[in-house]
């Protein structure tokens, strides 16, 4: 699900949420869903997307889309530099599915870092009928990059838009613009990554280390680098991120401690498969942490 959302005003870092309602041919409401970005270009579109999964025989007729703007975010007041798209092509991917293939320049004279690029496809009618994300981590300073992104479409779409934005830090010079204090570096998605890769590589140390601090007095080092010692870990390697959902303040598990958090699922590969994981990342001291759910409490803790 996608829509197309346009900021009005000459300054970004707004807070830009969009819940979706799916609604059956009766008008039951069968799931919701909301998509948490930023406005990162002024006067200009930006599109929020998300996916939500039925139970099997539900069928959608009709998606209701209502947005909410807060003008003072966490999210940088420094305008995106807006980055030249050629000609999109759309052919089936290997998998079966559609893919959207386009070249993306950096005409900066700076290297750019956690790009995101969100992709709307349309139908001969001009109707949104999908689309898709990518996240590509560096696109050097006046350079190019190739992109091949698989879109998830209800039809045949015949063009795609991409809208580009920024997930986090650039080698440009940052200003981080927020009344809130303590806004979070980088983001959620970044960060997420960052976790599996430590996954990977068996870094329990440096996973501990953005542990959220209600945990960590729950489970010491010493504890959770054993418990880990002991498991049977499977080989998870990123893969790319499906979606970003605010799931609003969450207590966390273990502990009566609340903090705002973020839900992030992504694909990884293991055993040769591709699998969906999720993740809450919650924001503290500035940082985005980590929690434990309630089984790793129990199985790792006093």
């Amino acid at each position: 699900m996608s829509a197309v959302v346009h900021n009005n005003s000459t300054y970004v870092g707004q807070t830009v949420t969009v819940n979706f309602n799916v609604l059956d041919a009766a008008g039951k409401l069968l799931k919701s869903e909301s998509q948490l970005e930023s406005f990162s270009q002024p006067e200009s579109d930006h599109i929020v997307g998300t996916q939500v999964t039925l139970a099997p025989g539900e069928k959608v007729a009709k998606v209701e889309a209502t947005i909410d703007v807060q003008a003072e975010g966490t999210f940088s007041d420094k305008p995106f530099p807006k980055l030249p798209v050629s000609k999109v092509v759309i052919t089936k991917s290997e998998y079966g599915g559609q893919q959207a293939s386009f070249e993306l320049s950096n005409p900066t004279a700076e290297a750019l870092k956690d790009v995101r690029l969100a992709i709307a496809c349309t139908d001969k009618a001009g109707t949104i009928v999908g689309g898709g994300s990518e996240f590509p981590e560096l696109v050097p300073a006046s350079g190019k990059i190739k992109i091949d992104a698989s879109v998830i479409t209800s039809g045949t779409p015949v063009d795609c838009a991409v809208y580009t934005g920024s997930l986090g830090d650039s080698d440009a010079d940052e200003t981080t613009a927020s009344t809130a204090p303590a806004a979070p570096t980088g983001t959620a998605e970044a960060s997420f990554k960052t976790w599996v890769d430590q996954f990977e590589k068996k870094d329990w140390e440096a996973q501990y280390a953005t542990l959220v601090s209600a945990q960590r007095d729950v489970v010491s080092e010493k504890e959770y680098l054993a418990c880990r010692a002991s498991e049977e870990v499977p080989n998870l390697k990123w893969s790319k991120v499906l979606s970003v959902t605010d799931a609003g303040t969450i207590t966390i598990p273990g502990t009566q401690a609340k903090l705002p958090a973020t839900k992030v699922s992504a694909q990884v590969t293991t055993s040769g498969m591709n699998v969906p994981v999720d993740a809450h990342m919650l924001v503290e001291d500035g940082q985005w942490k980590w929690s434990m759910t309630q089984e790793n409490i129990d199985g790792c803790g006093h």
